[in-house]
């Protein structure tokens, strides 16, 4: 809803902003409205906790897997030492002559073999040369002829290869089991990998440990954050109703208020409702773009709910509007200005207001009497000659139709006549 606001006295400018209708202070209302921010923070709280633990819990998880890795190359180390000490051990009575034999025997045949595992690599580079190079030059279908040869090379090269690492693993072998025959058998190495093991064993423990326990704390504190989390979404539901209730009953006890003041429905929504120590209750009503704004009505109802004063929007103020005077026309006591202007149909119009509309200039004049609620506008400051011209139309109708009663918006009857091209239009 717009509120017509002057910006400066006596000039006739205004402009729009919303109406902001208050509720009273509601005891219980404010009590959960501070247990809610109470519970948010609880939650805040717990959650703040509950992120730095599960951080804290995903560095020491990093951590025990970092020294899990470090206990796992240790053992390989330590089982690989212990193993390398059992051959020792196996071959410790091999004799030298032995070796000796071994040794030349193998290296005649080795020479001889990678003299004829060279002649193989050298055969199998050809070979795929000449298969790779009829792929891209010359026919393709002789490109698998070529790929297998040099396919049988490479395995006759690799058949060749192993038997030479063969004979020399046998002269390692006979080397060491000479060698493992005379000294006595060194177990420092595996000593010290075995120590370097056990103290990565312990470290793996203790990160562990500290893990399961940083881990047994965030589950605590996660529980605790569930637990202010449902707290906080229970006492804001809870607040949601109860302000949904003192919504509907205070809009019950405005509707209770208007109704005995008597305004009509097409002003409710903008109506002020003023309580005075005195008792009395100020309604105010009627007003351009709030009831409180510019030619607005104003009726007083006393402790009992009795009016005892009514003036209705743009009419004058004076001794008239109370409800126990005997106007001209022969009103008996506690009929308002309203309801005569109701029963006599006597409509007119307000005065001219000149003005602005978010900026828009404006001249307007407010329906009275049985015209209440129609508006007569057009663009620009005008003088009243040219603003009231039947003949060429100088202004626009808005409002509920009150002259044939069709219950429908008379700008809808009448048309937009152009006359007004401002906000709302």
């Amino acid at each position: 809803m717009l509120q017509l606001t002057q910006t400066r006295p006596n000039t006739g400018l205004y402009f729009y902003k919303k109406l902001v209708i208050k509720m009273p202070r509601n005891p219980e209302l404010d009590q959960l409205r501070r247990e809610e921010q109470q519970a948010f923070r609880r939650k805040q709280d717990a959650y703040r906790r509950y992120d730095e633990l599960r951080k804290q819990a995903s560095d020491a998880y990093d951590t025990m897997e970092l020294l899990w890795r470090e206990r796992s190359d240790a053992k390989d180390t330590m089982n690989r030492e212990f193993y390398l000490r059992k051959e020792v051990y196996e071959h410790h009575d091999a004799i030298w002559s032995d070796y000796g034999r071994i040794r030349d025997h193998n290296n005649t045949e080795i020479d001889q073999l990678r003299a004829e595992a060279d002649a193989e690599h050298e055969a199998m580079k050809d070979a795929f040369d000449r298969a790779s190079d009829a792929y891209e030059y010359g026919d393709r279908s002789e490109a698998p002829y070529y790929a297998s040869e040099g396919h049988d090379h490479k395995d006759r090269r690799d058949e060749l290869n192993e038997r030479v690492r063969e004979l020399i693993q046998e002269i390692k072998d006979a080397k060491a089991y000479a060698i493992a025959n005379a000294p006595p058998v060194d177990s420092s190495a595996f000593n010290s990998a075995k120590a370097e093991y056990d103290r990565a064993k312990a470290e793996h423990l203790a990160a562990e440990a500290e893990f399961k326990r940083i881990k047994a704390e965030r589950d605590q504190a996660k529980a605790e954050f569930d637990h202010c989390q449902a707290e906080h979404v229970r006492l804001k539901q809870a607040f949601q109703e109860i302000l949904t209730k003192v919504k509907a009953e205070h809009q019950r006890s405005r509707d209770r208020t208007l109704d005995k003041a008597g305004v009509r429905w097409l002003d409710r929504k903008d109506a002020k409702i003023v309580q005075k120590p005195d008792g009395t209750t100020q309604v105010y009503h009627g007003g351009l773009g709030s009831g409180d704004g510019l030619g607005h009505g104003h009726t007083v109802l006393d402790g009992t709910g009795h009016k005892t004063y009514d003036r209705d929007a743009f009419s004058s103020h004076g001794s008239q509007n109370y409800t126990d005077n005997e106007d001209k026309n022969g009103s008996s006591p506690g009929t308002s200005r309203r309801n005569r202007f109701e029963a006599n149909k006597n409509g007119g119009w307000g005065p001219y207001i000149r003005g602005t509309i978010e900026g828009h200039e404006v001249t307007l004049r407010q329906g009275t009497g049985e015209y209440e609620g129609h508006t007569l506008i057009a663009d620009g400051f005008v003088s009243g000659k040219q603003f009231s011209n039947k003949k060429q139309k100088y202004h626009n109708h808005y409002g509920p139709d009150t002259k044939y009663g069709t219950g429908r918006r008379v700008e809808d009857i009448d048309g937009d006549r152009g006359a007004y091209t401002g906000p709302g239009h």
